[in-house]
């Protein structure tokens, strides 16, 4: 839940200049050594003044000698502070971000700072947020390490965020060295997650700020967890769910997986069925899942004759009740324009011929990673319509460049799964592999993937964009709209 950058407090800043441009006219001419004697002129107004030279009347000659003379005056306060912290931005790699950022915490130590009245808390912010990444990409992880330790829960878990996460998910550091670094700082965060740093006047109050505190905790635990568990550290990883708040224990369903695959690695068989359950009950489960509680349902009862309905007692009404009025809401009623389309054998598929025909299109590309992350959910829908001749489920790739038709159908073979796909054609104004989705796009006004498209009669009748995570609430949210669009008369 991010709902403004720390950045704000900078924008504001800047913003004073414009808001007070009339007012500092007066001094459009004045000596910038006389204003600094003027006991009529508070050290506010004079910064005001050296910011109305800067950035409205672009007098670049009086803007510096006032700015010089302020910080001859005051060489510790907060217009010296944040004239040191304007240098940072213009660095150009990562070596002259971690000299300037260096000499900036030299000069104005964070520890003076927090001791202190506390007030443009976004230059530090964003100072260790830039070194931070910096150090992590040059590989200086004792730095990266020292740096973070004195600082608070919003700032350790944005740079958590933006290097460990990002190391994680993109694999561009090593498992085991990724462990080192993850292993005290997810303790660190633990540890700080109740330290109110969140809270902010106009972005967060109380109450906001503990719920997204809470909120980044469940993120950063989820990588940490999922990092241990590709390290075969089941033991170490299943102790972190302890640490989860109600809401993330068994929101995530890549999540619950782990859990899953971590709870029979240690051979605790008799933990399973309960997190299942439970699982079932957030709707967020995935295929593995569902095997495994139909495995454990079967053991008990040998007769499955009762599982639909055993599975059916588990969920959540008010959940799915939530979900129907979401399906509801995103019914429409629209033309579209008939398009042919080549499938993963050449042949060209004809929106002319599918008549009555409930037709389910996934838009999608090979860089995508919800679309890819939304496959299993997909697989399920798609296995669960297999063999109802009213209903076609199609993935289409679009928006890839280069050999697409081999990115495509590669990739799904490559992964395992079973889908029918459908490759978007040329748009002859661009280039791009587009055309079917472009002719989307005015309806949706939003050109994202992945985006789910249903038709019927020659009417886009339902569309919805994103992937929630769960593969069961994406196929729950689809079954819902054909089965409405089925009983339709």
């Amino acid at each position: 839940m991010y709902k403004r950058s720390s950045w704000l407090g900078l924008c504001l800043l800047l913003s004073v200049s414009a808001v007070h441009a009339q007012k500092y006219e007066q001094y459009r001419n004045a000596d910038p050594a006389a204003l600094i004697k003027r006991k009529d002129i508070s050290e506010d107004e004079l910064e005001s003044i050296q910011r109305y030279y800067q950035f409205q009347v672009k007098d670049a000659k009086r803007a510096a000698t006032l700015e010089q003379l302020l910080i001859q005056k005051n060489p510790k306060g907060s217009f010296a502070r944040f004239s040191a912290f304007q240098r940072i931005s213009g660095a150009k790699d990562n070596n002259e971000v971690i000299e300037r950022s260096e000499k900036f915490l030299k000069e104005f130590p964070y520890e003076e700072w927090q001791k202190g009245e506390r007030k443009q808390g976004f230059i530090y912010y964003n100072t260790h947020r830039s070194l931070g990444a910096a150090y992590f990409e040059t590989k200086q992880f004792n730095k990266f390490l020292a740096m973070l330790s004195p600082l608070d829960y919003k700032t350790e878990n944005e740079v958590y965020r933006w290097n460990i996460f990002r190391a994680y998910t993109f694999k561009t550091l090593g498992r085991d060295t990724l462990y080192n670094i993850s292993s005290p700082l997810i303790k660190e965060l633990i540890a700080k997650s109740g330290d109110r740093s969140y809270e902010e006047e106009g972005v967060f109050n109380q109450e906001q700020a503990k719920e997204n505190a809470r909120e980044q905790l469940d993120n950063q635990l989820a990588v940490h967890i999922s990092l241990l568990n590709d390290l075969q550290k089941y033991a170490e990883a299943k102790e972190y769910f302890k640490n989860l708040s109600e809401k993330g224990r068994y929101a995530t369903a890549d999540l619950n997986n782990v859990h899953l695959n971590i709870l029979e690695k240690l051979g605790q068989e008799k933990e399973i069925l309960p997190i299942l359950e439970m699982c079932v009950k957030a709707n967020a489960m995935t295929p593995v899942m569902f095997d495994k509680l139909k495995a454990i349902y079967q053991s008990k009862n040998k007769d499955m004759s009762g599982y639909d309905t055993y599975l059916a007692s588990l969920r959540s009404s008010e959940e799915q009740q939530a979900l129907r009025e979401y399906v509801k809401e995103h019914l429409v009623n629209q033309e579209y324009k008939p398009f042919a389309i080549e499938n993963a054998s050449g042949e060209l598929v004809r929106s002319s011929e599918w008549g009555e025909k409930i037709v389910v299109l996934d838009f999608w590309a090979t860089w995508c990673k919800p679309c890819i992350s939304a496959f299993p959910g997909m697989q399920m829908i798609t296995d669960k319509y297999a063999n109802d001749p009213a209903v076609a489920i199609y993935l289409v790739g679009t928006m890839q460049t280069g050999d697409y038709k081999q990115k495509s159908t590669g990739f799904i073979k490559q992964e395992g799964y079973r889908f029918n796909l459908l490759h978007d054609g040329i748009n002859k104004e661009t280039g791009g592999q587009d055309a079917v989705f472009k002719t989307f796009v005015p309806f949706f006004q939003s050109s994202a993937i992945p985006r789910k498209v249903i038709l019927k009669d020659g009417l886009m009748r339902y569309t919805s964009e994103g992937y929630s995570g769960s593969p069961s609430k994406l196929a729950d949210e689809l079954s819902y709209a054909i089965e409405l669009l089925k009983a339709e008369k």
